[in-house]
């Protein structure tokens, strides 16, 4: 029996000249990955494959050029709002040179924009939130000659054991960093402003912790251990969390993870468990020095900053690192604002900083504060995906800034902000030694580091170009 051919396809920011233009694509595509997996799994008739132009660095013309090869009967394109040029572009060309093959587009900007399907005629459906279950559905009645909606939410999977692991064969793991990516749980209950995500799906699920084991030991001869878990909250479920680390503790597993949390998510106990099982850094979303703003604008919690200095004084007592994640320019926020969003950073001692300025996507409270005060129009995503505000999204995408300040502020605070804190031995010389064995994010770092001197913000930010 001939297997129908399904290609999924992770779009880069935009091509220029026939090339691919992509910010950080160190991280496999998990989401096809699971995608594909699922399909091959569940299916007998189908066969998916996986593309990361930007990973690949393949040009457009020789991706059409794959796909010509592969044959396939469908297309899925992936898209965040920042990959909306290159993905239309190459939805346009497909269309043009496959007009017999269906084009499916998920992810982010979909979840969250579902009109974008019927503003931009190239793709003939898209599916909302995580889309295993329904995507193969879709394909089993295409194939079986029925109709489907053009446009689908999603039927999510409360048993995520069910999913089959991302199958890391379908890409070609060395064009990533040498760790592997990994989720322990889907969804985040959370409403923070800035943030689309809850547009895919709210309801958080756990695997159990032994089908997690079960995939880091099925990958543990590639990536030697090294995991970074994408999960938006890693320690939502504190019992689960606990489960899993004494799980690989008692199976005496040599692992070196990092994981993103919240500070009023950990505690002495949950983090000295995790060091024991191999947690090696934390990231912290902080976004904000002042307490009312980080509360009631950001909505971020009820946590102080006296909590935030003791969490992160109690990571380093374990021996965990810390990266601290903060936003500038937030409404309502003040010239005072930000020196106490200053002296927060330079005070918690931490080992990485992400300081970036409010980027409204669509799903976010951000994104409606925005409209109403008149930053964007409600052609801004239409305008953008078109390339009518430039070609890229870097320097072209808009950002917001509270009413109280002008952008130049912001922007020197943020150049003076991150100079302060990175331009330093102690951070350099960590820098070095953690990057020392994994040659393509010593590139990246390096890379990031020259933008952080010489312009003051990181390369892989949206704003570099404009002020």
């Amino acid at each position: 029996m001939n297997k129908k051919n399904v290609l999924l396809i992770n779009p880069p920011l935009h091509f220029d000249n026939d090339l691919p233009h992509s910010l950080d694509v160190s991280v496999p595509p998990l989401g096809l990955l699971y995608l594909a997996s699922y399909i091959n799994h569940y299916s007998n008739s189908l066969n998916a494959s996986v593309i990361d132009i930007g990973a690949e660095k393949i040009s457009l013309s020789e991706t059409l050029k794959r796909i010509k090869k592969q044959k396939p009967f469908v297309i899925g394109l992936t898209s965040m709002t920042p990959q909306l040029q290159g993905t239309v572009e190459l939805a346009k060309c497909l269309k043009k040179s496959f007009p017999k093959v269906k084009i499916f587009l998920g992810g982010p900007h979909i979840s969250a924009d579902p009109g974008f399907i019927n503003r931009f005629r190239v793709f003939d459906y898209a599916i909302t939130g995580e889309a295993e279950k329904t995507f193969l559905d879709s394909l089993k009645k295409l194939v079986s000659g029925k109709k489907i909606p053009r446009i689908q939410s999603s039927e999510v999977i409360d048993n995520l054991d069910s999913i089959p692991f991302p199958d890391k064969e379908l890409i070609d793991r060395n064009k990533y960093f040498k760790r592997e990516s990994m989720m322990f749980s889907r969804g985040c209950p959370y409403n923070c402003y800035y943030c689309s995500r809850p547009s895919i799906s709210k309801k958080v699920r756990y695997r159990s912790a032994e089908n997690l084991i079960g995939e880091i030991k099925s990958v543990y001869k590639d990536c030697h251990g090294k995991i970074d878990f994408q999960d938006d909250t890693f320690t939502l479920d504190r019992k689960r969390v606990l489960d899993f680390c004494r799980k690989v503790i008692e199976q005496n597993l040599k692992l070196e993870w990092k994981c993103n949390s919240r500070i009023d998510l950990v505690d002495e106990e949950l983090l000295a468990t995790m060091k024991k099982a191999g947690c090696s850094l934390i990231h912290f979303g902080i976004e904000a020095g002042n307490e009312k703003i980080r509360k009631n604008i950001v909505k971020k919690g009820s946590f102080t900053n006296k909590q935030t200095v003791r969490v992160f004084a109690m990571c380093r007592e374990k021996g965990i690192k810390v990266a601290g994640y903060f936003m500038i320019g937030h409404p309502t926020e003040t010239k005072e604002n930000l020196k106490q969003t200053e002296k927060l950073i330079l005070g918690l001692r931490m080992n990485l900083l992400g300081l970036s300025i409010p980027t409204p996507f669509p799903g976010s409270a951000l994104y409606d504060i925005a409209r109403k005060r008149g930053i964007i129009s409600s052609r801004i995503i239409d305008d953008f995906a078109q390339k009518k505000l430039g070609k890229g999204y870097v320097g072209n995408y808009p950002i917001l800034v509270s009413e109280n300040l002008l952008q130049k502020d912001v922007m020197k605070f943020m150049r003076d902000t991150n100079r302060k804190f990175y331009i330093s031995a102690k951070i350099l010389f960590q820098k070095f030694v953690d990057d020392l064995f994994h040659p393509q994010k010593l590139y990246l770092d390096l890379k990031d580091f020259i933008f952080l001197v010489s312009k003051g913000v990181s390369s892989r930010k949206p704003y570099i170009n404009k002020e």
